[in-house]
C-alpha cells in the first residue's frame, strides 16, 4: 500500500512523501531527498492534519528513509507544526516506489 503524506521538515514547513511498508511499528518514506527530513519528525498521515505519528529515522538512502513510529501527537504538541493545506492537490501516490517526490513549493514566477 502506499500513501500521500506529509513530513514536517520545520515548524513552519512540510514536506510532500509517500508511505510505504507501513507496519504499527513504523514504514518507509519516499522522499526527494532524504538529506532535508530531519532525524526526529511529525508526519501527517491525514491532508486535514488528524491522524500525526512523532517518526525517528532508523535508516536513510539518497530518496528514501526508513522509520520507527513513537507515538501519536497530542492536540497541544500539533500546534508547533502546521497543519497541511486541506485544499492542497499533492503527487500522486501511483508509480515506482523508489521514485522521487515533487516538493509541494509552489513555483516562483519572474
Amino acid at each position: 500500500m502506499r500513501y500521500t503524506a506529509w513530513v514536517a521538515t520545520e515548524p513552519d514547513q512540510l514536506q510532500d512523501c509517500v508511505l510505504t511498508d507501513v507496519t504499527n511499528a513504523g514504514g518507509r518514506i519516499n522522499v526527494e531527498d532524504s538529506t532535508t527530513v530531519p532525524d526526529q519528525f511529525v508526519l501527517f498521515l491525514a491532508s486535514n492534519g488528524s491522524a500525526r505519528r512523532k517518526c525517528r529515522v532508523i535508516w536513510r538512502n539518497p530518496n528514501q528513509v526508513g522509520v520507527s513510529f513513537e507515538g501519536r501527537v497530542d492536540d497541544e504538541e500539533a500546534t508547533l507544526v502546521p497543519k497541511p493545506d486541506a485544499n492542497a492537490q499533492p503527487e500522486s501516490a501511483q508509480g515506482d516506489a523508489a521514485a522521487p517526490i515533487a516538493s509541494s513549493e509552489p513555483a516562483k514566477s519572474a
